[in-house]
């Protein structure tokens, strides 16, 4: 029934293209019937060449919509959040030595079973790096960085904080402390060098603060300056790149850095490859700790984010 159906819809439809577009013969018409003939021809023939052109527009505008729905879900869900465990391929200098032991612990993992003395297990060498934000300073003179010394407040919660990193890295080989140039946080290392004396302070201008990305959102009040941004983008970059790379030792490392909210904020949100506008988001506090680990594999896991649980309660402050 349905094919005879579409059989005579489809007769139907030739005999109707036929009479629209073939030439009729006009012989035997005479000149009121030519002239109705050739209207009704010509209003058919506008009909079809408008229904042709809103069925091509609305086909084309259905598949541009389901073509950019589909590039959109691809790059949320296989690109966007996708993680990339070869962060740091294109400036760490040791990475084919990581890539190697990588490839020779999976090599012994396989052939463990059959080999238990010959092939030990290897195990997974891990980095670990925790960012310190400088006690609170004082603020009388905003512009001039030399002024911007730690307040009482500020040497206390770094000497807390101290103790804190000491009861962390108990038994740990921490060797070097890194600190930007700046004189609070200089000021913050040397406080928390005292419970490290084996430990060597090291001046890095890179860890300075600044502003590293235009965040996103704005605030109302928010004013930036496009070359300012550039400029600090290209050193805390390289900063980053000193620092977050995965380890090429046979050993556990540990690495102290004390530095200033902007850039610890920063950091985490390149390590973690979340949005670089992001880092506005987060909120540190004075002598706040943020502990990064990083493994040889290219795995990155957050386990502390400004943490000041080591503070009395009196004692946090932002500014």
């Amino acid at each position: 029934m349905y094919l005879g159906l579409l059989n005579r819809l489809t007769l139907n439809k030739l005999k109707m293209s036929r009479l629209v577009f073939s030439k009729p013969n006009f012989n035997d018409f005479n000149f009121n019937a030519k002239r109705k003939f050739s209207g009704a021809r010509e209003n058919l023939q506008v009909k079809y060449i408008k229904e042709g052109r809103c069925k091509y527009l609305f086909y084309t505008a259905v598949g541009t919509i389901s073509l950019s729905l589909a590039l959109t879900y691809a790059y949320e869900n296989f690109l966007l959040y996708k993680w990339n465990n070869k962060y740091d391929y294109s400036y760490n200098p040791d990475i084919k030595l990581v890539e190697n032991k990588v490839k020779e612990r999976r090599e012994n993992k396989t052939d463990g079973s059959s080999n238990n003395n010959n092939n030990k297990k290897k195990k997974v060498v891990y980095k670990n790096i925790i960012l310190v934000r400088h006690g609170q300073y004082e603020k009388k003179n905003r512009n001039d960085e030399n002024s911007k010394k730690l307040t009482k407040e500020g040497c206390k919660q770094a000497e807390i904080t101290g103790k804190k990193l000491k009861d962390i890295l108990h038994n740990k080989k921490v060797s070097v402390i890194y600190h930007s140039d700046l004189i609070r946080a200089k000021e913050t290392a040397q406080i928390v060098s005292n419970y490290f004396p084996d430990a060597t302070l090291i001046n890095d201008p890179n860890l300075n603060e600044g502003v590293p990305f235009l965040p996103d959102p704005l605030y109302s009040n928010s004013k930036f300056d496009s070359n300012k941004i550039k400029r600090d983008n290209k050193r805390i970059n390289k900063a980053y790149e000193t620092y977050f790379y995965q380890p090429s030792g046979d050993e556990d490392e540990y690495q102290l850095i004390i530095c200033h909210g902007n850039v610890i904020r920063y950091f985490l949100c390149r390590a973690l490859q979340l949005p670089l506008f992001a880092w506005l988001r987060f909120s540190s506090y004075n002598c706040g700790i943020t502990w990064l680990v990083l493994d040889d594999e290219g795995s990155v896991i957050l386990r502390e984010f400004g943490s000041v649980s080591h503070l009395p309660f009196d004692s946090v402050t932002y500014f």
